[in-house]
């Protein structure tokens, strides 16, 4: 394949190490885009030749442990600074969880390292926004509920 065949890069930066087999899937916009990745996503978790380490079963677990913890913080009748103790353990769970999986970001080249740090930011902020929405509407409700 000559090089004119090689799907270019937009914005006119170049690597200039990228083969055919290289080139970049061709995009698309919104929905079809976000479905076609989960696709590709699910296909990728069933391949033989992907492998999950014991630290991948242990944030599963811990997953599933922060969720069952924080259920039980609502709907028990606890005091409440215990239950701020399941909230303390799913942050810290979540940190461990992205310490694991940065180590990922070392095996891709410079743009991918980007964009994966990119959503990793994205995703950070929509975190902070709906952790501000919650809080939000808890403080509304609880000020209607005294004044009425």
């Amino acid at each position: 394949m000559a090089e004119s065949d090689i799907q270019k890069p937009e914005g006119g930066a170049q690597e200039s190490n990228v083969t055919a087999s290289e080139s970049s899937p061709p995009r698309r916009a919104g929905w079809k885009n976000f479905l076609a990745a989960l696709k590709h996503i699910n296909e990728a978790s069933l391949a033989d030749s992907v492998r999950q380490r014991f630290s991948d079963y242990v944030t599963i677990g811990l997953v599933v442990v922060c969720i069952l913890s924080l259920v039980a913080a609502v709907a028990l009748p606890v005091p409440y600074g215990l239950k701020l103790l399941p909230l303390l353990f799913t942050v810290c769970a979540v940190v461990f969880y992205i310490i694991n999986r940065l180590g990922i970001i070392l095996s891709l080249s410079s743009r991918q390292a980007l964009i994966v740090w990119q959503i990793l930011i994205a995703a950070f902020w929509l975190g902070v926004t709906s952790a501000m929405l919650v809080m939000m509407v808890c403080f509304y409700g609880f000020t209607q509920g005294v004044t009425q």
